[in-house]
Parts: structure tokens; C-alpha cells; sequence
């Protein structure tokens, strides 16, 4: 029969698993805007009632270049003003407004209120394409007008933002009547998605050794805000026991913690660091470890390592700054770590010599 020896410690200290480094700068995102349109100085005279109120909107690509700064080419329709004439010898007109627009994008945190919030403002140029119709009039126009913008940003998701857009675009030019040259407002709600961006070659993540305890990084385990168990935490956790292994014999010899970072509330943070904690627990036990040598506990965001280092960032920053504060910890409990000898059957089971014999399934 085939025998394996292997202690515990040198297993845990030669788990390493891969991780894909955060870019929270450096990322594109696409979005869509619907909104209230209207056009302002516009008037033809007393002859034409205006109106000029309806529906626009807009699909927009941005490149983020740092958490501050962004830059947008964006495509707007402005909507059309209607005009009906008073006078049995004019027609009714209308003009409609479309058109690419190429703004830089400035953000500010509103962290007071929350950190998923910004306010922005934007400032660029629109080249449009104009055309007014009526009255001897049925041709276009292509020419640029000034552009700006406010709004606010808020982030539902990792990915997923929603946006609150006023925009004014300034002295539009067209082939209509002399001196006919509106202005038009925006406003808007909007959706983005960040598509992400230059992706970083894979790292090696090890635990790291701190005395007896030994630390994973949550995001290797979990997606953010989640307690099931990734694939490559799965791998992760199968690296980390290859082999049933054993220390001293003695109920919760090894325990698994659960550290969340400081985003939210202390209640739902201590719920989710004790069921990820579990989750590992969970996995271990099913992999060989006897459930009487391991127990689960979360601590919530009751242990941070990170201190203030993180107060002055927002989203995937502040995200990846807190990375830290979201581990696993495993805690050796006995002062001296056994090494076991472990027996395959010739059915399959797996014996330990060591101790007293106990019946372990599904070791690999």
C-alpha cells in the first residue's frame, strides 16, 4: 500500500493560486442617455408659435485616465422644434438637431455624502447636423458649436454606473433664416458599463506567514460582496490540502477567520465574514479534515490593516486600497505541528495510522 507523509505547515505555507491586478485608472466605458430636450432663443417672430419641448438622448464611449479625469466621444440627438405658422402665406416648420461630440470629463468625489457619488462637469465641442424645413428651406448644415455639461455619477455596481446629465449646447449653426442660430438643453438620465481595460499579466498570490497564522486575500476566494467560492478559490483551497493532513488531535486545532474591509454596515460585514469563513471550513471538511479539528469564525471589519491610508479615494480605488482588510486568516492553534502518515486501501478509503483509526473520504 501507498504511503504519503506530510506535515501541515508545509502545506499551508506553499499554497500560491493567480490573481488579475485591479486597474481602476486606465479603463473605457460605454453608455446611453435619454432626457427632456429644448431648444431656447429660437423664435422666428410673431408669425410662429414654437414647440420646441420632446425627447433626446445620446450614446457615449469614454476613455477614464485616472480617477479625476476622462475623456468622451459621445453622439446626441437634440430633438426638434416645431413651428406652426399664423399666417395663411407661411408654413409650418421644423428644425431637428443631431450630431458627435468630443468633451474632457472632471470629477470630483462627493465622499461627505458617499463614495459611490461624483459630481462632473464637461466641456468640448459638438460638431452637428442641422436641418431646417419650411418656408423655401430643405437643406442641412454641418458646422460646430461649443459644448458644456454638469451632472452627477453614481455607482450601482463594480461595473455598472448611473448618471444625471444637464447639457448645453451653445449657438447652433444651420441653413435656416438669417440670424437663426438656438440654443439647445439636455437633460438626462443616463446608464455606463466599464468595458475595463489593459488587463495585467496574472501574479502569484501566496499565503503569507504571519506566526502561526496564515493569510489568504478574500478576492482569490470570493467575487466582492459574495460568500460562494470561486473556481480558483476551489483551486486555491486544493492546493492548501492535497493530502489529509492532521495536527495534534485536539477539537478546534485550526480555525478559519473571516475579515471583511470597512464598506458598509458592521452587522451585514460580521454576517458576511463568518459565511465566508464557513465556506472555506465547508470546502476543507469536504476535501478530508475532520470537522472536529476546524471551526469557522468572522470578525466583520472589526480588524482592518489598512488604518486611513483609504479615506481619500473612491470606487475601484478605495476598493482595491482595502484589499488588505479582505482576508481569510487560518489559524494554527497547537504549538507543535504532527506529521501523519496516511494509508490508501486497496478499496479506496484512506486510513490514519497515526492516530487512532478514522475513516476519511474524497481525499485527493
Amino acid at each position: 500500500m501507498k504511503k504519503t507523509t506530510l506535515a501541515l505547515a508545509v502545506a499551508i505555507a506553499s499554497l500560491s493560486t493567480a490573481a488579475i491586478a485591479a486597474q481602476p485608472s486606465n479603463t473605457f466605458y460605454a453608455g446611453g442617455k435619454v432626457g427632456w430636450t429644448s431648444f431656447h432663443n429660437a423664435s422666428l417672430g410673431d408669425d410662429f408659435d414654437k414647440s420646441s419641448n420632446g425627447v433626446g438622448g445620446g450614446l457615449f464611449l469614454g476613455y477614464q485616465a485616472n480617477p479625476y479625469m476622462a475623456i468622451e466621444l459621445g453622439y446626441d440627438y437634440l430633438g426638434r422644434a416645431k413651428y406652426n405658422s399664423n399666417s395663411a402665406d407661411l408654413e409650418n416648420s421644423k428644425f431637428t438637431v443631431h450630431g458627435a461630440s468630443l468633451t474632457g470629463k472632471l470629477s470630483y468625489p462627493l465622499s461627505f455624502i458617499t463614495d459611490d457619488l461624483d459630481f462632473y462637469v464637461r466641456a468640448g465641442g459638438f460638431i452637428h447636423h442641422t436641418k431646417f424645413k419650411g418656408n423655401g428651406y430643405d437643406n442641412g448644415d454641418v458646422s460646430i458649436s461649443p459644448v458644456y455639461a454638469g451632472g452627477f455619477d453614481y455607482k450601482l455596481t463594480d461595473n455598472l454606473s448611473a448618471r444625471i446629465d444637464y447639457q448645453w449646447v451653445n449657438n447652433i449653426g444651420n441653413d435656416g433664416p438669417a440670424g437663426y442660430r438656438p440654443d439647445n438643453a439636455l437633460l438626462a438620465l443616463g446608464v455606463s458599463y466599464n468595458l475595463g481595460g489593459p488587463t495585467a499579466k496574472p501574479q502569484p498570490v501566496a499565503l503569507a506567514l504571519q506566526e502561526n497564522r496564515f493569510v489568504l486575500n478574500e478576492d482569490v476566494l470570493f467575487d466582492y460582496a459574495k460568500a460562494t467560492l470561486k473556481p480558483e478559490g476551489q483551486t486555491a483551497l486544493d492546493g492548501l490540502l492535497k493530502a489529509l493532513v492532521k495536527i495534534n488531535p485536539t477539537d478546534g486545532a485550526i480555525v478559519v477567520i473571516g475579515h471583511t474591509d470597512p464598506i458598509g454596515s458592521a452587522n451585514y460585514n460580521l454576517k458576511l465574514s463568518q459565511e465566508r469563513a464557513q465556506a472555506v471550513v465547508d470546502y476543507l471538511v469536504a476535501k478530508g479534515v475532520p470537522a472536529n479539528v476546524i471551526t469557522a469564525r468572522g470578525v466583520g471589519k472589526s480588524e482592518p490593516l489598512t488604518g486611513d491610508k483609504c479615506n481619500n479615494l473612491r470606487g475601484a480605488e478605495l476598493r482595491a486600497c482595502y484589499a488588505p482588510d479582505r482576508r481569510v486568516e487560518i489559524e494554527v492553534k497547537a504549538t507543535n505541528v504532527k506529521e501523519v502518515v496516511i494509508e490508501k486501501t486497496a478499496q479506496g478509503k484512506i486510513i490514519d495510522k497515526t492516530l487512532p483509526e478514522v475513516e476519511v473520504n474524497n481525499l485527493k
